[in-house]
């Protein structure tokens, strides 16, 4: 099991034997997700998406004049975000091609800027590919489920979602991390429910999946000094603050992507640089890195 984390200045893998990999340095690498066949996908240099096979070699499959900020596979289509909130959409081996419902999906004119400009902020699709969401920061969670023909908005534009994820087996499960604290759909993205109870640091930031859990991060807001890491089930009830070998508050912001599981373990990377790695579920914590910049996200494989 590895640990797979992108920045502004490379790509690093730090693998279960103990070894630093690192490659493309020099560019900025950022938007990372599983791609098809076992392949990941990353955005490089804002302006371009790579895929990173399983030999290791990374390969650019699409380009955009626009600023990209997120992408993800939908089935056999590529969606990607920009800076500028649009939506991109490549089928197969075509161009990227701007997605023009998006721009006029109902409630867009409510969308505003929080912190910085409006932008897509994440993206995921339900297993199998029947649905796509799009976290506009801010501007809620638009779902398409016809290959981006139609937009329909879901949560809350003021819920102020950092990020969403879908489940990987599961098409019903779908959460995302707010201003709101944890927000958890049971019926792909359609209808929200929003908790913060028994989170003593509720701005939610990132999310990931873990055997039949959520973990999600959470702050004192934008600026925070210390975060923590919650786990609950992604069915619904309590959430509970994780330890497992992890400091009762890590540094910062644990920020959007910045906490990863393949399922089993979990990766995360506070405000501070610092990578963290599980030994089984949320157990076993150990710090495996210090101190590295510019983290942009995290996964395991």
């Amino acid at each position: 099991m590895s640990v797979l984390v992108t920045t502004g200045d490379g790509y690093h893998i730090f693998t279960s034997s103990g070894k630093h990999l690192t490659s493309l340095e020099g560019h900025r690498i950022h938007g990372f997700t599983p791609g098809p066949d076992g392949t990941w996908l990353a955005i490089v240099d804002g302006n371009e998406i790579w895929s990173h096979g399983r030999d290791g070699d990374w390969t650019p499959i699409a380009t955009s004049e626009r600023y990209l900020t997120a992408v993800v596979v939908a089935g056999d289509s590529i969606f990607a975000g920009t800076d500028d909130a649009r939506v991109l959409h490549r089928k197969v081996a075509g161009a990227l091609e701007l997605v023009p419902a998006f721009d006029t999906v109902a409630g867009r004119d409510s969308w505003h800027a929080v912190g910085m400009p409006l932008r897509v902020r994440s993206m995921t699709a339900t297993a199998g590919g029947a649905a796509v969401l799009v976290n506009v920061h801010v501007g809620g969670i638009p779902r398409s489920v016809d290959d981006g023909t139609t937009w329909a908005p879901t949560i809350d534009v003021d819920d102020d979602v950092h990020q969403v994820l879908a489940h990987p087996s599961r098409p019903e499960i779908v959460v995302a991390a707010a201003s709101v604290g944890l927000c958890r759909s049971v019926d792909g993205g359609v209808n929200w429910d929003a908790t913060t109870a028994g989170m003593q640091l509720s701005y939610a930031r990132a999310v990931a999946f873990v055997g039949d859990d959520v973990l999600v991060t959470g702050s004192e807001g934008p600026r925070s000094t210390r975060a923590a890491v919650y786990r609950a089930s992604f069915d619904g009830g309590p959430v509970e603050q994780v330890t497992g070998g992890l400091p009762e508050f890590l540094a910062g912001n644990i920020d959007t992507g910045c906490i990863g599981s393949d399922g089993s373990c979990v990766a995360l990377v506070d405000g501070d640089g610092d990578v963290w790695r599980s030994t089984a579920g949320y157990e076993g914590f150990t710090c495996i890195a210090h101190g590295l910049a510019g983290v942009t996200g995290v996964a395991v494989a």
